[in-house]
């Protein structure tokens, strides 16, 4: 654990923040330095507090507080930021923290702007989680699998990703789940087993439609009545049809510089990718009519919208 002495057992004077968009991946710090603490000190000395509705008059005995039972001590504070006096005495303490404590800051998305933030910077160890994607993701995945006992091949990791989505916190239950019911991961059973998310669904039915697959287009239809909203879901549909846009007229750009001008997931520009160099620019010009057309009919006539997704979809095919 960060902040240990490997002489003395003492944890040496440290704070340490945990932040960013990934909140599976800053939880599952925050576990670990949990256990190592109690590995080491026993549970007397880990205390979590609640920074929203903390009274920062109280720093001093948070911090100091070690007896006999606790020689050392773990604090850790969430969400200070929404405590605005708090936030701001924050910074005079953090010289101070005493050898005996370790303080952990979870803050997910502070204001940069504070002089809170740029303290936390420049003297703790600053440790920030972003999204896993792409390669990285799937590596994840596999790894994640033969953790717990798994085999999770690279085709397979991106079929459940496709399938599940980008959540770490779904696709770590439904690896799960998986290796529950096989150890060996494969194509059947994520199929069998995993439920695809809302905007696997919109790309899975558009590959379908754009494939000709005419009965798969009416199948999913057909099920997607009985679980979807057909505004919400027509919203998803319209957006890969607009990443399969943006990809098609990017011309030789790389994946991330188009997410990064369109402000689109690089995951799902990489996706649609594949998909665009598959159809080509005539095609998808003739997709995005039709959609932009649907769109229309959805908002100026009573007609049943999935009668309206469907026909479009057909015609897609078609």
């Amino acid at each position: 654990m960060p902040g240990l002495s490997a002489k003395t057992g003492i944890i040496k004077p440290m704070t340490i923040t945990l932040t960013g968009e990934n909140d599976f991946a800053i939880s599952k710090a925050e576990q670990q330095l949990i256990l190592s603490f109690v590995q080491k000190h026993g549970r007397h000395g880990l205390e979590k507090v609640d920074g929203e509705t903390f009274d920062h008059r109280e720093f001093s005995g948070l911090l100091q507080g070690v007896s006999l039972f606790a020689p050392a001590k773990l604090v850790i504070i969430k969400d200070l930021a929404k405590n605005k006096a708090a936030w701001e005495a924050l910074p005079e303490w953090l010289d101070v923290v005493p050898e005996e404590t370790t303080l952990v800051i979870i803050e997910p998305a502070p204001d940069k702007r504070t002089k809170t933030y740029k303290q936390l910077k420049s003297k703790s160890d600053f440790k920030e989680f972003n999204f896993v994607e792409g390669s990285s993701l799937i590596a994840w995945s596999q790894d994640f699998a033969k953790n717990i006992g798994g085999d999770l091949g690279r085709l397979e990791a991106q079929n459940l990703i496709n399938r599940a989505g980008l959540d770490q916190w779904r696709l770590s239950s439904e690896i799960e789940k998986l290796v529950n019911y096989n150890p060996k991961i494969d194509l059947k059973n994520i199929e069998l087993l995993v439920e695809p998310s809302a905007d696997g669904n919109a790309f899975e039915l558009l590959d379908a439609a754009m494939s000709s697959n005419k009965i798969k287009v009416q199948s999913m239809i057909n099920q997607l009545k009985t679980e979807e909203d057909p505004y919400r879901f027509f919203g998803l549909l319209a957006s890969q049809v607009h990443a399969l846009a943006v990809v098609s007229i990017s011309g030789g750009k790389s994946a991330d510089l188009i997410a990064k001008e369109a402000g689109l997931h690089p995951f799902v520009v990489r996706k649609s990718q594949s998909l665009a160099l598959k159809l080509g620019a005539d095609k998808i010009k003739n997709v995005a009519a039709q959609v932009a057309q649907c769109d229309r009919r959805l908002k100026s006539t009573g007609a049943d919208p999935w009668d309206l997704l469907s026909l479009t979809l057909q015609k897609i095919a078609a």
